[in-house]
């Protein structure tokens, strides 16, 4: 039987996108057998209409088009009203920013439905064909320096005429992301003298090769793995004053400093627009997400006394046909990892990819900061149940390899929470048997019964260590990470590793944490 996909019509306001095109939903026919049900009108505002979607049944309704379907794609979250419509324990990608939308999580989570969030896609190499943020990002990025062409009272190319030279406008972007590098290149590409600001150094090499100008606060502020970490006050002060000089003389500047899944961080303060010059114009991309402007007002545009202040909504839908192809390709290609050859819903929990991007399966939450907005428990990592009836490594982990030192009674507790996850009401192809029948050919040689195993040593109060809480102790316990030792040890790709597990929290440093491990072990 052919797996069925809804393709559903986006309900919110404005939205132009479609999250497959006919190319992409005639590839999933050909090459998996996939039928996907459409939506009528679900591609028109990206110019893609129903008679386009060749082969694929064409239904009215949100409620006929995701009708026993087993998997939902979209563009971006389903209301509450829809989420109540999807089947019980079938499937859903969509971009979600948990935080935004906590009331759709628990309907959801209350329904079973399987959710893979596209904005948690892990920054590893192998999911860049399916980072919906970068391609996004692009489109927007692109956009934000047109609306600024647009709506700046000056040109932004220098221009020799008979009447005169023209002086190109200063631009100052903030953020070098995929979308503030975007937004470079074509502030660039139209003209304009372009500087820009990133609190990690290693931007700099990005953004002058674009010709841009790197804006040098003097501030240091990043990890020893490349990252941006948090400024304290001292920093913020310095690069408030560097920022606030260099603005007094731009004529537009594009805001474009997010940070996935959180509150955009607060760059521009009041004092430094007082302080820019008259018919200025400042263009906050971050608008959806609060804003790098403490005083944008998302889906506005205003006049703060010479300053026009934009916070446009949803940039990447006014670009729809190129945003939805790149989208599309985004989905289609995380699907390969979904779909086996026999064109069945396969779900491999040891993929990193999938693992990460889960937000909620069999009724729980496997996404840590969302569950403790929600209060609830949240749920481990599924790899870690099913690796062990397959005597396969811990993936979770990464970079444990053997199960040797876990006591027998985890061990049973795993194996009961695994068999009791095969009650899911996602139809998934078995896979195990083959892996059972590999553990068998090493069993006699291989393997060690429990009861020559020994009990494992209580581990260290990780409290002790600042910025560990009882929440983060315990999921640290659940990694393994049981004592100062275990934490003094690890290296930078150690630290990258778990800070990937812990989902990267604001306000985490787990370099620290090592640092303050170490002294810890020598007092022991």
């Amino acid at each position: 039987m052919a797996l069925r996909l809804a393709l559903p019509l986006e309900s919110l306001e404005g939205e132009k996108r479609v999250a497959l095109d006919p190319d992409s939903v005639a590839r999933l026919r050909d090459q998996y057998n996939v039928n996907v049900v459409v939506q009528s009108g679900c591609g028109h505002g990206a110019g893609f209409y129903d008679d386009d979607y060749e082969d694929s049944p064409v239904v009215k309704t949100f409620a006929e088009c995701v009708e026993s379907t087993i998997v939902t794609v979209k563009v971006k979250p389903p209301t509450v009203e829809e989420a109540r419509l999807l089947p019980v324990g079938s499937v859903l990608l969509s971009q979600i920013t948990p935080y935004l939308h906590l009331d759709v999580i628990e309907e959801l989570r209350q329904r079973k439905v399987t959710t893979f969030a596209m904005d948690h896609m892990p920054r590893i190499t192998r999911a860049q064909p399916m980072d919906v943020l970068s391609s996004q990002a692009t489109i927007a990025g692109y956009k934000a320096a047109l609306l600024a062409a647009e709506l700046s009272p000056r040109l932004f190319p220098m221009m020799t005429t008979a009447a005169g030279t023209i002086r190109p406008s200063r631009v100052i972007v903030i953020g070098a992301g995929v979308a503030g590098l975007q937004a470079i290149a074509t502030a660039r590409r139209l003209g304009a003298r372009v500087e820009a600001y990133d609190i990690r150094s290693a931007a700099r090499e990005q953004i002058e090769s674009l010709g841009a100008t790197m804006i040098d606060t003097g501030v240091e502020a990043e990890s020893s793995r490349g990252r941006a970490r948090a400024l304290n006050k001292e920093e913020k002060q310095t690069q408030h004053d560097v920022l606030a000089d260099r603005m007094s003389r731009a004529h537009a500047v594009i805001c474009a400093a997010a940070i996935p899944g959180r509150r955009a961080p607060t760059i521009i303060t009041e004092d430094m627009i007082e302080g820019m010059l008259p018919d200025t114009i400042i263009v906050d991309m971050a608008a959806e997400t609060g804003g790098n402007c403490e005083l944008t007002r998302p889906g506005e545009s205003y006049m703060h006394g010479d300053t026009l202040i934009v916070g446009p909504l949803n940039l990447p839908s006014s670009g729809a046909v190129h945003a939805s192809e790149m989208y599309s390709r985004n989905i289609y290609n995380m699907l390969k990892l979904m779909i086996d050859e026999r064109g069945q819903l396969h779900l491999d929990w040891a993929d990193e990819i999938l693992s990460t991007c889960l937000l909620t399966h069999n009724g729980n939450v496997h996404h840590q900061a969302t569950a403790d907005l929600m209060d609830i428990e949240c749920a481990p990592p599924i790899t870690e149940q099913r690796e062990r009836t397959e005597e396969q490594p811990n993936q979770a982990a990464g970079w444990l390899e053997d199960d040797s030192d876990t006591p027998s009674e985890q061990r049973s507790a795993n194996l009961t929470t695994a068999d009791s996850d095969a009650d899911s009401d996602i139809p998934v192809s078995d896979s195990s048997s083959a892996a059972e029948e590999k553990q068998a050919d090493n069993t006699s040689d291989n393997q060690t019964s429990d009861d020559q195993e020994p009990a494992e040593e209580p581990g260290d109060n990780l409290m002790k260590i600042d910025g560990i809480g009882p929440a983060l102790q315990n999921r640290l316990y659940a990694f393994r990470i049981r004592t100062y030792k275990d934490l003094a040890q690890m290296d930078d790709v150690d630290i990258e590793r778990l800070e990937r597990q812990l989902d990267d929290n604001e306000g985490l440093n787990v370099a620290d944490w090592v640092r303050q491990a170490i002294e810890l072990e020598k007092l022991h």
